[in-house]
């Protein structure tokens, strides 16, 4: 699974925890797709404010949530720990603080960016959106911290090296002690893969600090982005801990499961192998080449070719396999089948001739407002579904920007938006065939877990 966090390696273009968009839409948003790629010179042009009409309903709102109780009282002591750190750095920062006034204006950044996540951690919408918030705002801070200390007590790159193997032990004391264990198998599927991914994330943090401190001049923001890396491990590894320990002490019955959830991973794998079997033949680079039609210079053609690339990665299952994380590879089965039956879904509506090709401002308003539905829709079906849907959902807000950036005073192109609302027809194709399969996954880990 991939992990959440915009601009840094674990998180994802978008917004949401396993990088749907960034996995499957990234070609589409990108502006690399094969798909309506003229210049907009041809083709109809959209009225600017019939346009902006389009762009008016809000998508909607789907929190991210997670089968455990998050005490304020944990959320509190993240961000207190936040405001310890950009409290060291003696902010507005001046000329006698920091001479250089590059140096001086890019820490000034860093403090009010760090300072705006802290703030806005707590309007997220779940608690469990927060901690993920706060995860972020604590990196931040320690980052800027960092770089101060560098600047005021010559902190080196080595001085916070020195702090790896401490949260490595803590890592290696953790897995010792960690257990499959749960009493309502989708609860458990969905808990276990968050601590799976946290504790993943803490390796890859750990690992990459060093990787990456060898390669980079040392200056006050390398010291200070090192020492923010090593915090992330440090933090997901607290929140790790913290949500199994909330989540076993919360069970009924703490029975053992992991001979259930190795069986399960096996099932859906062999599913899912059948599934791609079952696959048309054609071009991942030519969506028509899966239709009985010409569909080139749609957003279902950008659509379909985002999804066919996303068959054979399966949201890094062989890695989850290979590593032992077993509800995380649940989950990317889950996430690959959805795929798949998106894909299906979207070739059979081509064949009805349900597709649109956008002429007008009321096909931009159409294509949104599916999606839109699509995801409202399916949220209550059942907590699988809803994991998932949360996520998708949340790719929303990279999609819109996306829009918006396409506004002009002259008018816009339609052409230029077919790669865009791709995305939102992928999307809503998605929300459409979560349900469906979600209770035959659900199936398989109730029969085995």
């Amino acid at each position: 699974m991939t992990d959440r966090r915009a601009g840094s390696e674990s998180r994802s273009v978008a917004v949401t925890r396993r990088g749907f968009v960034a996995l499957a839409g990234s070609a589409a948003l990108a502006g690399c797709n094969a798909f309506g790629g003229d210049d907009g010179e041809d083709g109809p042009t959209i009225d600017p404010e019939a346009y902006a009409d389009a762009l008016s309903t809000d998508p909607p709102s789907v929190a991210e949530t997670l089968p455990v109780d998050i005490e304020q009282s944990y959320l509190d002591e993240s961000a207190a720990d936040s405001r310890e750190s950009l409290s060291a750095v003696p902010a507005p920062l001046d000329r006698e603080a920091v001479p250089n006034g590059a140096i001086r204006a890019e820490l000034s950044r860093r403090y009010e960016d760090a300072t705006e996540e802290l703030e806005g951690a707590p309007d997220a919408d779940s608690a469990f959106e927060t901690m993920d918030r706060l995860r972020d705002a604590r990196e931040s801070a320690r980052g800027v911290a960092g770089a101060w200390a560098a600047i005021d007590e010559g902190l080196t790159a080595d001085d916070v090296l020195a702090g790896v193997p401490d949260v490595r032990d803590g890592v290696d004391e953790f897995r010792r002690r960690w257990r499959y264990v749960g009493d309502d198998s989708v609860r458990a599927v969905l808990v276990h893969a968050e601590v799976e991914s946290l504790v993943a994330l803490a390796v890859r943090r750990l690992r990459g600090a060093g990787e990456r401190s060898a390669h980079r001049p040392e200056n006050p923001f390398t010291v200070g982005d090192l020492a923010g890396r090593i915090a992330d491990a440090r933090v997901a590894l607290d929140d790790a801990e913290y949500l199994y320990g909330r989540f076993a002490g919360s069970l009924d019955d703490s029975r053992r499961i992991r001979g259930g959830f190795e069986s399960a991973v096996e099932q859906l794998v062999a599913t899912l192998d059948d599934r791609r079997e079952s696959l048309p033949d054609g071009d991942p680079d030519d969506a028509s080449s899966f239709v009985d039609r010409d569909v080139e210079g749609t957003p279902v053609a950008s659509a379909l070719t985002d999804l066919t690339r996303a068959f054979e990665y399966a949201d890094g299952l062989d890695d989850e396999r290979a590593t032992g994380r077993l509800a995380s590879a649940v989950r990317s089965v889950h996430e690959t089948l959805v795929r798949i039956r998106a894909f299906e879904l979207l070739c059979d509506r081509v064949a009805d001739g349900d597709h649109v090709t956008v002429e007008t401002a009321d096909d931009v308003r159409t294509i949104r407002e599916r999606a839109f539905e699509a995801v409202a829709s399916g949220v209550e079906s059942d907590p699988l579904s809803g994991t998932l849907l949360s996520e998708i959902g949340g790719d929303f807000a990279y999609a819109e920007e996306r829009l918006a950036g396409n506004a002009s005073d002259d008018g816009i192109s339609a052409s230029w938006l077919d790669r865009d609302l791709g995305v939102y027809v992928l999307i809503g194709a998605m929300a459409r065939a979560t349900p469906g399969v979600s209770e035959k996954v659900v199936n398989v880990v109730r029969r085995t877990v």
